[in-house]
């Protein structure tokens, strides 16, 4: 139903998501296409961004829970612990929920976060590292693995700039949409440096 790509560096978290959104369960094999404009991303405020895969519906509800607090003041801890409160009450249909989190968590460090329905949404927290790059990714039909294998692995080490770093995460949500009726090629990006 939806992509989802995360990379976070030292001094960065750029995140891409596809724009298609479908009917679930999928029937028959064939997607029954609702959207192919709901942005899997969004930017929190100046040190957080959220992307998912899954369940749109209820992956929306989910992160709206943040309407109900001034969300420029909220930390990247506060938001995973709010979403992972919120995401424990919601209904999700069987292909499940799956958030990333990333930006500047409460000390200043980037940080990536995953946590989702198949985990009974505990958070699963990475600290980015200095010369290294945190790549996660959420793909509700298709392995996600074998994609950033082919993808990010062999581009990650001529990374130059941010444009590099989109140009290679625009690849993949290309890539997963060859593989996947699910997801479209349509790509919303949000970047936190």
């Amino acid at each position: 139903m939806s992509a989802v790509l995360a990379v976070c560096g030292e001094a960065f978290c750029a995140m891409v998501g596809d724009g298609r959104m479908v009917e679930e369960p999928i029937l028959d094999g064939k997607p029954k296409i609702l959207t192919e404009d709901l942005p899997k991303v969004r930017k929190v405020n100046k040190n957080v961004v959220i992307g998912f895969a899954g369940d749109c519906l209820a992956a929306v509800q989910i992160i709206n829970a943040l309407e109900d607090y001034q969300t420029q003041y909220l930390t990247l801890e506060k938001i995973v612990k709010i979403l992972a409160e919120k995401g424990r009450t919601v209904e999700i249909q069987p292909v499940g929920v799956r958030l990333l989190v990333g930006g500047r968590g409460r000390k200043g460090d980037f940080q990536l976060v995953t946590l989702g329905s198949a985990e009974a949404f505990q958070p699963q927290t990475q600290p980015a590292r200095p010369g290294a790059y945190l790549i996660e990714g959420a793909c509700s039909h298709t392995e996600i693995g074998p994609v950033l294998e082919q993808q990010v692995k062999p581009q990650a080490a001529q990374w130059r700039s941010l444009d590099d770093v989109a140009k290679t995460l625009d690849g993949c949500i290309a890539a997963l949409a060859e593989r996947d009726e699910s997801v479209n090629a349509k790509c919303f990006r949000e970047l936190i440096l």
